[in-house]
């Protein structure tokens, strides 16, 4: 045996079964896919010219195998696991129509066939980069929802898996066992969104939306998983008693007539060929997508010869994932730049030499905070891995260490405000740094900027270099001043004139009667964007409300929390900030009031609601987030009343170890009365149809 050789087979098996673990157990990649598969296919050949290696390996790190052939990855201790009728393979992969045509020969020989046979039907699908989820139901009721673990053993997540849209907990005139296997996801924009609220927050990014997904479906508490707005494609069976179904574009069709999400970019297509052009096309089209997916899955249609073709240790011979290919450019990075934002935070952004990914040029990518640079080690002058993450926003992957020039030093953040020079701040829990200086003129032009934007007041015609002009005259020194400007002010600067400054002065004065959430959102506090602009308007309803609620208050709007409600509270008693919205209204500012959604009469209280009930619970859950109480899903310690109808089960049972308090129907109308809210009352039309908990 070569030594030298089988300890780098022995090194790079240890790097797949890391990457395993924090791919699959962890939900925290280390390397892209195209970096892993790369690591699998070396592993995997190395194990086709020496088999006996592999038995050799296990038993020195005393594992069941290899881990270039292992399914997924360990359940989670912290959910309770099940084992799954049927075991969830994962999928073999090609890259090239070579590869495709390699596979088609190979699935030829299974079914005891010519090597050229090519009169296959088969169905293409999209691989979206999701987590898989196994559903399984007893005589048309759904039992549980899992993930996939190892293939064998999973963990349930159902309270969490019943947090997406779409998934019936019935399935009326069915007999017997069925599995229902899918992918559930983030999209894009919801991954794009979560990420600019935690940096604004200067909390931890998601590193992609399977990331995001995958961290969703773990948490223990269902209402954090709806809260990543997660949604599901289903598309297979495993184990189907009595579903009338003799072809893989049969099961998709009898999935979607159940009411299953399933994909509208399947494809039925005759012979190699057609596979590959189908690849292709889906290639093309892969930006247009809600969500991010890294292939195509090519599955033979009829069911009886998927069974025939059967399966390897770890995948079906009868379909096989066509990965996309990852475009990658490496690229250099030229400077790191400090921009000053509306709010202070200072935001680095890197200069990079430009470069065409994925049909357009990029020249620049946000590095986040000082923590990613360091973190990263980027340096002026290095080489670095771009890519489009989600398809669109372009983020440095990597360094390459061996081409950085000699003298490449560390970058040096700021340790003052580029802009005004003032000493920039950090607070403890936050990953981002601060100018504190309110009269700092990269603030005060981005703070007139922001308060004129169409999502905040709306004032047409008041663009960047009026703004510049405006600050640099000295006519406007906040946005309180926009409200005093005059005709002939504005028809004297440059580009100006009568008509345009009748314009503005028009917007300016509508702008005047906006409603109350763009006034907020405008006014630039911390941490509120358009949605938590709105949730505080909805949620006190006129703007003196909201001046004298106080940080628990805020904290109780659905959405919120501790960290916001503070930022809101201390900014709203901030004197400069009263000084502002005083001059504002002595200005005319009258905002529209706005119905207030919710009521505060249940705020603090936590719910969880289970078994039979006379009203739906949905119904049942509505009305309480109407007064302001919060529904979830698992019994803790922070459970202030468990509502518990016939057939109460394991939470009547958790509640009582707990010694959370239980209200039966009458007990929770004595206290929706005590607390002023009409008992068994009527849902309003515009309320949220919520996935039923428990």
């Amino acid at each position: 045996m070569d030594q030298p050789a089988f300890e780098t087979y022995l090194a790079l098996s240890a790097d797949v079964a890391r990457h395993n673990r924090a791919y699959h157990e962890q939900d925290a990649p280390e390397i892209t896919d195209s970096e892993y598969d790369a690591l699998v296919r070396e592993v995997r050949a190395l194990e086709a010219a020496h088999p006996e290696w592999v038995g050799r390996a296990a038993a020195e790190a005393g594992t069941d195998g290899s881990p270039a052939q292992a399914v997924g990855g360990a359940p989670s201790t912290a959910f309770q696991p099940i084992t799954h009728p049927t075991r969830m393979t994962s999928l073999d992969n090609v890259f090239s129509d070579d590869e495709l045509a390699d596979w088609r020969e190979k699935l030829a020989r299974a079914l005891n066939l010519p090597v050229e046979y090519d009169d296959f039907t088969f169905t293409g699908e999209l691989k979206i980069d999701g987590l898989s989820v196994n559903l399984y139901y007893v005589d048309g009721e759904l039992q549980w929802a899992a993930t996939r673990g190892n293939g064998a053993v999973g963990e349930i997540v159902t309270a969490q898996v019943l947090t997406v849209p779409g998934i019936p907990t019935q399935l009326p005139g069915l007999t017997g066992e069925l599995e229902v296997r899918g992918e559930v996801y983030m999209s894009r924009a919801d991954f794009a969104a979560f990420n600019a609220q935690a940096e604004e927050l200067g909390t931890p990014l998601l590193k992609n939306p399977r990331n995001g997904a995958a961290g969703a479906l773990r948490q223990k508490d269902p209402e954090v998983t709806r809260s990543r707005n997660l949604k599901a494609i289903f598309y297979m069976l495993g184990k189907r008693d009595g579903v009338p179904v003799t072809s893989q574009s049969g099961v998709l069709a009898w999935l979607a007539a159940q009411g299953f999400p399933v994909s509208a970019d399947t494809e039925t297509l005759h012979g190699v060929a057609a596979a590959a052009d189908y690849h292709a096309r889906m290639i093309a089209r892969r930006q247009s997508f809600e969500f991010d997916a890294d292939g195509t899955v090519l599955k033979l249609d009829p069911l009886r010869l998927q069974e025939e073709a059967g399966f390897t240790s770890r995948a079906p011979r009868w379909a096989i994932a066509y990965k996309f290919p990852v475009e990658e450019v490496e690229t250099v990075l030229e400077s790191i730049t400090i921009n000053v934002g509306r709010t202070g935070k200072l935001a680095p952004l890197a200069h990079l030499q430009p470069r065409l990914i994925e049909g357009s040029t990029v020249s620049r990518a946000t590095l986040h905070n000082e923590d990613y640079i360091r973190d990263m080690d980027l340096r002026v002058g290095d080489t670095v891995v771009v890519r489009k993450s989600g398809g669109v926003i372009p983020q440095i992957m990597r360094v390459i260490p061996e081409k950085r020039p000699d003298g490449a030093v560390p970058f040096a953040f700021p340790t003052h405000c580029p802009e005004c020079g003032h000493e920039a701040v950090r607070a403890e829990g936050d990953a981002n740094t601060y100018c504190p200086n309110p009269a700092c003129p990269s603030q005060q032009f981005e703070r007139v900027r922001y308060f004129v934007s169409r999502g905040a007041m709306d004032i047409r015609g008041i663009g960047e270099k009026l703004i510049a002009q405006l600050l640099e005259q000295q006519l406007v020194q906040d946005v309180a001043g926009l409200y005093a400007l005059t005709a002939a002010q504005l028809s004297g600067l440059e580009r100006g004139g009568d008509k345009k400054a009748q314009n503005i002065l028009g917007q300016l004065e509508a702008s005047k009667t906006r409603p109350l959430w763009r006034l907020v959102n405008a006014l630039g506090v911390n941490h509120v964007g358009e949605r938590n602009a709105q949730a505080l308007a909805n949620a006190f309803g006129t703007l003196d409300a909201l001046l004298a609620a106080t940080p628990e208050q805020i904290a109780a709007v659905p959405g919120l929390g501790g960290v916001i409600a503070e930022s809101v509270a201390g900014a709203l008693a901030d004197p400069s900030m009263r000084d502002l919205i005083a001059r504002l209204r002595a200005a005319g500012l009258n905002p529209q009031e706005a119905a207030v959604v919710r009521g505060t009469q249940l705020s603090g209280l936590n719910f969880v609601i289970t078994g039979t009930l006379s009203r739906p619970r949905d119904a049942i859950k509505a009305q309480l987030e109407q007064a302001g109480g919060r529904v979830t899903g698992s019994v803790t310690g922070k459970t202030s009343f468990l509502i518990a109808g016939e057939d109460a089960g394991s939470k009547l049972d958790r509640a009582r170890e707990l010694e959370v308090a239980v209200l039966d129907e009458p007990g929770l109308d004595a206290l929706l009365a005590d607390r002023g809210v009409i008992a068994g009352g009527s849902v309003p039309a515009d309320a949220p149809d919520p996935v039923t908990s428990g």
